[in-house]
């Protein structure tokens, strides 16, 4: 009896060993198989993380060659731009009349508000001074350095700072220009800026050089592409002294143009030109003959010997005031 009981209790504990050991490997195989699970889908993370990484490089990759593509494009057109100015830069000016090519050097003395008109002698020297021309400069005209006329920038009318336009513009460099004083409407030369044309050969512009109409569009018409422009400062005003300009604000009948302009309907044509007088002389002759017709020898004796004097007194008043045949405006 007790023999059955031992091998009972011996097969009981035979059983429970192996249902331990039994246990202990499935845990084993669940605790591997777990482990492989995470491991393949950390791979499958990784590998899906590059991926994307390598993608996002590609993809910074092409970024990067656009970005060099658009850069060297950039430079590309810069280049091409740079030829274009150079070649605009170096175009010569179209054949204008009176075009002297370099035959003359303007030097502007900024001190003084006179610009010197310099001829190119027979050594190609420019030492012979032709002509001194009074000028306003500004705060912007520069006090020094030698430029070009750009003629191909040259204009009849050009708008300026301050709503206003100029006539005669030549472009110096940059948005520094030779042209007439300022007018407050365009192609209108009865708007002229009077009271800013009696202060040439005095600082009056913001940057440009400001000169009468004579004198920018005879730059305008002379001086051609690539004639050089030397700004200085000098109390000497040049070879040829400073020259001056008729005050014209007071003359409120003609002082809405330029004096110097040489159109046709200039008022300033006619300064100086109104009929004199009638005397009283002439008066009285007048009414005798409007009186008595029948008396026309005698009266017209009368009329030839007022106006011979009248003739006569003009003549000798124009001699004692004589001013060597100089024109007064």
């Amino acid at each position: 009896m007790e023999e059955n009981q031992k091998r009972s209790t011996r097969r009981k504990n035979a059983e429970r060993k192996r249902q331990i050991i039994l246990i202990v490997i499935i845990i084993i195989l669940i605790i591997l198989l777990s482990t492989i699970i995470v491991n393949a889908v950390s791979n499958n993370k990784t590998k899906e993380a590059a991926y994307v990484s390598n993608e996002n490089i590609i993809e910074n990759n092409e970024n990067i060659e656009k970005v060099n593509n658009i850069v060297v494009e950039n430079e590309i057109n810069a280049i091409e731009e740079n030829l274009i100015i150079e070649k605009v830069n170096n175009i010569e000016a179209p054949p204008v009349k009176n075009d002297k090519g370099t035959r003359y050097r303007l030097e502007v003395n900024c001190e003084q508000n006179v610009v010197n008109v310099y001829e190119k002698d027979e050594n190609g020297e420019y030492t012979n001074c032709i002509k001194a021309m009074l000028c306003s400069v500004g705060p912007a005209t520069p006090s020094s350095g030698t430029y070009s006329l750009k003629k191909y920038g040259g204009w009849e009318w050009k708008a300026l700072f301050g709503d206003v336009y100029g006539q005669y513009a030549t472009q110096i460099t940059g948005n520094i220009l030779f042209h007439s004083v300022p007018y407050t409407e365009k192609y209108n030369k009865s708007s002229l800026e009077y009271w800013e044309y009696d202060k040439l050969g005095t600082p009056a512009s913001m940057g440009c050089v400001r000169l009468t109409v004579r004198n920018a569009k005879w730059i305008y018409d002379n001086c051609a592409t690539g004639t050089k422009v030397m700004f200085y400062s000098d109390s000497n005003p040049g070879p040829l002294g400073k020259p001056s300009e008729q005050k014209i604000s007071s003359e409120v009948n003609y002082n809405s143009w330029d004096p110097t302009d040489p159109d046709s309907e200039n008022p300033w044509r006619n300064y100086g030109k109104e009929a004199p007088p009638v005397s009283e002389k002439e008066n009285k002759i007048l009414e005798n003959i409007e009186a008595d017709d029948d008396n026309d020898e005698y009266v017209n004796d009368e009329i030839n010997d007022i106006f011979i004097n009248d003739i006569n007194n003009n003549i000798m008043d124009n001699v004692d005031s004589s001013n060597n045949g100089e024109s007064s405006y």
